[in-house]
């Protein structure tokens, strides 16, 4: 009769259950995160389907595109050709069950316009920021479908 009664003690405790994200799920979105960070800084917009869906939503600080073709052309008229570092840190990750949402503040530091000069970066520009993704499941892995980039200010 205890062990039932124990039983029923945690019938609220699992009522209250909420998702967990396993570890290894959670690498695989740390990765493609930083993944991300490579391609821009290596000027590598052909890839960046490993990082977004095909139909993915993307707002940068008010420059909205619908759309992988679009994001990355917009990515790629904006950096492509700058010398840059993208540092992607402090990182939370909420599993949804079906989906998955994430926080990651990332530092972006742009050390003048290189070759490109539809540009308005400058000589040297740091942006601080943070990036507010919703993923999907794709195979394996995870797919960024909705990306809102919030800046929070820009040093000169």
């Amino acid at each position: 009769m205890r062990s039932f009664l124990a039983c029923l003690a945690l019938v609220p405790l699992l009522l209250s259950f909420t998702y967990a994200l396993h570890a290894t799920e959670e690498l695989k979105v740390r990765t493609t995160l930083s993944q991300f960070a490579v391609f821009v800084d290596d000027d590598d917009f052909d890839h960046l389907d490993q990082i977004f869906t095909h139909d993915v939503f993307a707002d940068y600080a008010g420059a909205k595109n619908d759309g992988l073709p679009a994001f990355a052309a917009f990515l790629k008229r904006g950096l492509g050709g700058i010398v840059s570092q993208h540092a992607v840190s402090s990182t939370v990750i909420e599993d949804l069950g079906h989906s998955l949402n994430s926080t990651a503040y990332v530092t972006a530091a742009f050390l003048g316009p290189g070759n490109n000069t539809a540009t308005s970066v400058g000589t040297a520009v740091t942006l601080y920021g943070k990036y507010l993704d919703t993923w999907t499941r794709v195979g394996d892995g995870w797919r960024i479908k909705r990306r809102i980039f919030k800046q929070f200010v820009s040093i000169r």
